[in-house]
């Protein structure tokens, strides 16, 4: 199988890469986690001059008509710069939630490809853990005119979100998707931060009003093929991390003296550098698999995309840990870079479901 590039998805790299090169580096992104009209130039940046928010969209819905190959290639990069915008959630998840009610959404996605709308995906509940079933949101009504009450815990870019697109039950029992303005009434917002410095919030709904997006049916089989999406090109966020993680230690290792000698000339750090390497190896392997599965069928594409978010989320572990303890003190300080790598590693790890939680969906679909 060929696995090589098109002259198109090269140039989408490079383009983004010297874009966040010259405007997303280490200093630049620390001003941009206090910032935020810069935040929100940074964000219409990636709409407007890169047109990034297209690139995995059908050109029915006013897209580029790329797909996950061009997920996967933009989140690598955006792993490397530590990326403080919620492009995952706002652009990859929402419009591959949105995608299934075709023509009745084309204006809504054409807004957030070109910057206007930014939706946040509310899919999680206090209680069920990575169990995207678990919806005790309840939505009545049909249309433009439905009402919405519940909770939703940990929703990212909340913050920043024009409207949340919210998982939901109606009087049926079907799961269903809302779409909700960011300023409703009967909708209260507690905003705080997670630890990579990435904003998030915990939203509860009183009588809200709502549109309910239609896409054909019960709701629950979209939503999970929808964040397999969304895992894939975490997985693909992970290697840049993880691999930006490994090129700063190897560096530091190289200048960092102790007894006499450079601490990256003793073979106990060689082989902890290297075994941080294979990982990595292996986990382009399966993120590469997964990126391609998931126009699979169902069992399938769950297998693939459960085997590597499982070893992804380990990788993140001994690569972020071996790199900060090969720097030792310094490499927990803010100050540093190999710190916000390692936070943002350890928030990878159990976003969109641990490690044993995968290896239980992977038992469940094999039967």
């Amino acid at each position: 199988m060929d696995f090589s590039l098109s002259p198109e998805q090269r140039l989408l790299q490079d383009a983004l890469a010297t874009y966040l090169a010259r405007h997303h580096d280490f200093e630049a992104r620390r001003v941009l986690l206090v910032d935020g009209q810069r935040r929100a130039a940074v964000w219409q940046d990636l709409a407007g001059e890169l047109g990034l928010f297209g690139a995995a969209v059908p050109v029915e819905l006013e897209g580029f008509g790329g797909g996950p190959v061009e997920t996967m290639l933009i989140m690598e990069k955006f792993g490397e710069a530590l990326l403080v915008a919620p492009y995952l959630e706002c652009v990859t998840l929402a419009t591959a939630l949105l995608r299934p009610a075709g023509a009745a959404v084309r204006d809504t996605v054409a807004a957030i490809v070109d910057g206007r709308l930014r939706i946040a995906p509310a899919l999680h509940e206090d209680g069920g853990r990575f169990n995207l079933g678990h919806i005790e949101t309840r939505v009545e009504g049909e249309g433009g005119d439905a009402r919405l009450s519940g909770a939703k815990i940990a929703v990212a870019g909340a913050a920043d979100a024009t409207h949340f697109l919210v998982s939901a039950r109606t009087p049926t029992g079907a799961a269903a998707l809302a779409l909700v303005a960011a300023d409703a009434a009967g909708l209260e917002r507690h905003d705080y931060g997670f630890i990579d410095g990435r904003s998030a919030a915990d939203i509860a709904f009183v009588d809200t009003p709502a549109t309910i997006i239609d896409v054909g049916g019960d709701a629950l089989p979209v939503i999970e093929c929808a964040v397999d999406e969304a895992i894939a090109g975490l997985c693909a966020e992970a290697l840049g991390v993880m691999e930006t993680a490994l090129a700063l230690t190897v560096d530091y290792a190289r200048q960092r003296e102790q007894f006499g000698k450079v601490i990256g000339q003793f073979q106990a750090l060689q082989h902890r550098m290297v075994d941080m390497r294979t990982q990595i190896e292996l986990s382009r392997s399966l993120t590469l698999m997964a990126t391609l599965s998931l126009d699979a069928p169902r069992a399938e594409r769950r297998k693939a995309v459960s085997a590597a978010k499982a070893y992804v989320s380990d990788a993140l572990r001994i690569v972020g840990q071996g790199a900060v303890q090969i720097h030792g003190g310094i490499g927990t300080t803010d100050e540093i870079a190999i710190s916000h790598y390692f936070r943002r590693a350890t928030v990878m790890e159990s976003q969109f479901g641990s490690a044993a939680h995968h290896l239980k969906l992977m038992a469940e679909v094999s039967g």
